[in-house]
């Protein structure tokens, strides 16, 4: 037996199980799918997909990964059977306690990531990207942190071409809800927005997940000048380069921000958003809480005083980049390496 017959019996063999999730939208699967190449290059990487998802196969093939497509968690059990993985990394839905128990004897480890469902208990470690404050009765199988959001190779791109964030003239927002915008928080913020009497540059952000009516929108664009709604699938994360302020909900989008380094503004969706506590101001966001109970003068105020102080853009920034969401990639790969050789040791980074 040679050497590398050796070195590719000792590889570790690990299952990424991913499913989408339309309160957290596309992004855990996008996780997945930059982990899963960045293991695949040291270890046996599977990946096994929920066919309710399309867009995840495209998701994944453009990371070069063939998924195995699932329907049911019988035909998935038989999958994990068979291959007898080291690991198990799940992402994207919230799991079920009967689906984590069909796995859980095929395999040695199992990590979830932003996993509020029942099944969590079950896991070896929860890996939290979406996380409250820490409370007495936290699950002592959770590790959270600003660390558990990993950098697709886009946001990377756009952090190193980022040169400035000198005002435009006029100064250039943009307003992004992300996974559903599920009480129209687009049509909210752009009504406040268009009642100040400055000049300004609004860009709204519209993806395929919008619900509501775009020509609501259009009929609000055409009262102000430098006004303009962008459709794209990756809508935020191609103005991220120009905007000088972004506002948008509090779950993924604002670490996207934060790897960039933009000033931002954030206003939660639904009380799940609302609980997170990443987007506040030690991370160099300015939180307005629940959306649907946003008033036109808090909204009004945080973009003035973004606007007026350069100090406090530039604390902001500072504050983001600070947490080096850049190199996040490395420490997850490292992390789940360590649980693939059973050499975790369950403490909060």
């Amino acid at each position: 037996m040679n050497n590398n017959t050796v070195k590719l019996s000792e590889k570790k063999k690990i299952a990424f199980i991913v499913e989408y999730c339309q309160t957290k939208g596309l992004y855990p699967l996008e996780r997945a799918a930059t982990l899963a190449k960045l293991l695949d290059k040291v270890e046996t990487v599977s990946v096994f997909l929920k066919t309710s998802s399309n867009d995840g196969v495209q998701i994944f093939a453009n990371e070069q990964i063939s998924p195995i497509l699932f329907n049911h968690y019988s035909e998935l059990s038989k999958h994990i059977r068979n291959l007898q993985p080291d690991l198990i990394v799940q992402d994207g839905k919230d799991t079920l306690i009967e689906h984590v128990e069909q796995l859980k004897p095929y395999c040695k480890t199992l990590v979830h990531f932003d996993d509020f469902g029942e099944g969590a208990q079950f896991a070896d470690c929860n890996i939290l990207a979406l996380f409250e404050e820490a409370k007495e009765n936290m699950a002592q199988n959770i590790l959270a942190g600003p660390y558990a959001f990993a950098v697709t190779e886009t946001i990377r791109n756009i952090s190193e071409s980022r040169a400035s964030n000198e005002l435009s003239s006029p100064p250039h927002i943009v307003v992004a809800y992300e996974d559903g915008d599920e009480n129209n928080l687009t049509y909210r913020t752009l009504r406040h927005l268009t009642q100040l009497n400055i000049p300004l540059k609004v860009t709204v952000a519209i993806d395929r997940d919008y619900k509501h009516s775009v020509e609501d929108l259009q009929m609000m664009v055409l009262t102000r000048r430098n006004t303009k709604i962008f459709k794209h699938e990756r809508a935020l994360e191609q103005l991220l380069t120009e905007a000088d302020i972004v506002i948008c909900n509090a779950s993924y989008s604002p670490y996207k921000v934060a790897a960039v380094g933009v000033p931002c503004i954030t206003a939660a969706q639904n009380d799940l958003e609302l609980n997170n506590t990443f987007p506040r101001e030690n991370h160099g966001f300015i939180h307005l809480g629940l959306g649907r109970k946003m008033k036109q003068s808090n909204i009004q105020n945080a973009v003035m005083e973004l606007l007026l102080h350069e100090s406090r853009r530039e604390r902001a920034v500072r504050k983001q980049l600070e947490l080096e969401i850049v190199d996040n990639n490395e420490v997850l790969k490292s992390l789940l390496l360590d649980f693939a050789y059973e050499r975790h040791n369950m403490v909060s980074l």
